[in-house]
């Protein structure tokens, strides 16, 4: 009698390949579309919407030439420059202009993070977590998976250019100069998919091909704003970058569509690279290796130590990130309290919490995005309880209790660093361009100040996992963004901005202590409940 031995990853990989390496593609994308018909779905509105709302918002906030001009010469400042879009000189302030200078920015990072999380969640995570597996024990190509993910990604991407450019096209604007701009906005979203499935071939982790991806989308944003601040125009270094290709088509000014190719050429190359990194590598595993064991690296001693390590590069990430917003909100104070004297809405949002509104808006600003970590990183319990990593750490001397509370409390300590660098970017800012330096310590300890929102989030993230339901988490987010961003422009009511804790904190200007305190109570509260919960359900 023979035996026959077969490696445990390429032998039983290879044994299952068919012919085409394409094969199952029009399977795997029919699942795809059964599991993310939801959560794509409410992407899709929510991004079409904007393209309705933010022109009757524009035309709200500046309903005149003189506030028109204010708003250009404001966003002509580097600190704006950096926000928003190159200004190329003419018909600065038509209101579709005015669009693609503001709006462009903001919807293609939204749509790139979209194809990123589709791209990372159908490849790298389903190896990671063991489904891939599943599907690998039937008739699959080597590539259907990744194939079906950038097809997924792909059709998003053109319902996202076809209902966004009949959305604002409805409003009044010209139908060509805004599927201009709709295609620059899903091009550029479906290059960065495609550099998701590069970062997946990568890396062995879905958290480290996320972040990878993501860096690479930030960084390309950092190039074309410090490429749009030398030249207002766009620079030779902001055609580094893939988002300056899709603002210079120059919708509604000077359109042209050559750019529009060199996103479609730059997507094309990076499917093709991911296809040739997924042929050179091994099932559950990555081309860049894992990196292996330190015999001089300091022991993890506790459970909070292990959460702190798990999240630390998520936390370096995002306070660089936050400084650096930090820093380029405080240099737009002064440009702000000018812009405010001839705009009675700007004015109005602006003072809304006291002589220091200027500050206290900024802040809030910040502390908005900070709870989007603290979310990610306590609902990171709920990730690995289903990929099953959670478990190894539950069957040793980890009550669930433990786990669930250590997870709220590392969030928590990387939030603290987070507002207290985004703070001291803050006032770093602001204190250079005022020339006043005591605005640094000032802003910094404002931005601590934000702590008990931040334990608030994190205890609504706790009942997420508790409950299996990680939406929460995220709505609690969106809710905290749309009444502080859209709260004044929509007239929403008092009572109901006040449920957001970051808009109940109203440092520098004020620090109100009951607030604060019943912010902690309300967070505690929440954190224990969870914790009951989690203790009590069983596991998934």
């Amino acid at each position: 009698m023979t035996a026959t031995t077969v490696a445990p990853h390429a032998g039983r990989h290879e044994a299952l390949q068919p012919g085409s390496p394409f094969t199952g593609v029009p399977s795997l994308l029919r699942l795809a579309l059964r599991l993310e018909r939801v959560r794509l779905s409410v992407w899709i509105a929510v991004l079409t919407l904007m393209m309705v709302y933010a022109p009757n918002a524009v035309k709200l906030a500046y309903p005149g030439e003189p506030q028109r001009l204010a708003r250009v010469n404001l966003l002509k400042t580097p600190a704006g420059m950096m926000l928003g879009g190159p200004m190329f000189g003419r018909n600065e302030t038509d209101l579709g202009v005015m669009m693609a200078n503001e709006l462009m920015l903001t919807l293609i990072v939204a749509a790139s993070i979209l194809s990123i999380l589709t791209v990372i969640r159908h490849t790298r995570a389903e190896e990671e977590s063991g489904a891939a597996e599943l599907v690998l024990s039937s008739v699959v190509g080597r590539y259907a998976r990744t194939s079906a993910a950038l097809i997924l990604v792909g059709g998003v991407n053109a319902v996202l250019a076809v209902t966004m450019t009949l959305a604002m096209s409805a409003t009044g604007f010209s139908i060509v100069d805004t599927a201009a701009m709709c295609l620059g906005i899903t091009g550029v979203a479906m290059v960065f998919g495609a550099v998701a499935a590069v970062t997946a071939q990568l890396w062995r982790q879905g958290r480290t091909a996320t972040g990878a991806a993501m860096a690479t989308l930030a960084l390309a944003a950092l190039i074309r704003g410090i490429g749009d601040v030398i030249n207002t125009s766009g620079s030779v270094l902001s055609w580094f970058s893939p988002i300056a290709w899709a603002q210079q088509m120059r919708a509604f000014v000077d359109l042209r569509w050559w750019p529009f190719a060199l996103l479609v050429a730059l997507a094309i190359a990076l499917m093709v690279l991911a296809a040739w990194l997924e042929s050179s590598r091994q099932y559950d595993d990555g081309n860049i290796p894992s990196s292996g064991e330190r015999p001089n690296a300091r022991p993890i001693t506790s459970v909070f130590g292990l959460h702190l390590t798990l999240q630390r590069g998520q936390t370096i990430g995002w306070t660089v990130g936050l400084f650096l917003a930090g820093l380029t909100f405080g240099s737009m104070t002064k440009s702000l309290l000018d812009a405010a004297k001839g705009n009675p809405l700007l004015a109005r949002l602006l003072t809304a919490q006291g002589n220091d509104g200027v500050y206290t808006t900024l802040t809030q600003f910040l502390a908005a995005a900070a709870t989007a970590y603290v979310v990610g990183a306590v609902l990171r319990v709920y990730s690995d309880e289903e990929s099953g990593l959670g478990e190894a750490v539950l069957a040793g001397a980890v009550s669930r209790w433990r786990w669930l509370f250590t997870a709220v409390a590392s969030a928590l300590a990387g939030s603290t660093v987070l507002m207290c660098y985004a703070g001291l970017g803050n006032g770093l800012g602001a204190g250079i361009t005022l020339g006043e330096p005591q605005t640094i310590a000032r802003l910094t300890l404002a931005g601590l100040a934000y702590l008990p929102a931040m334990a608030v989030i994190a205890g609504v993230a706790a009942f997420a996992v508790a409950l299996r339901h990680s939406w929460i988490g995220w709505l609690a987010v969106t809710f905290v963004v749309v009444s502080l961003y859209l709260g004044a422009l929509l007239r929403l009511p008092r009572w109901l901005i006040d449920l957001s804790p970051v808009g109940r904190t109203t440092a520098p200007s004020h620090y109100p202590a009951v607030a604060l305190t019943v912010m902690v109570a309300v967070a505690a509260a929440l954190t224990l409940v969870a914790g009951w919960i989690y203790r009590s359900r069983d596991a998934v």
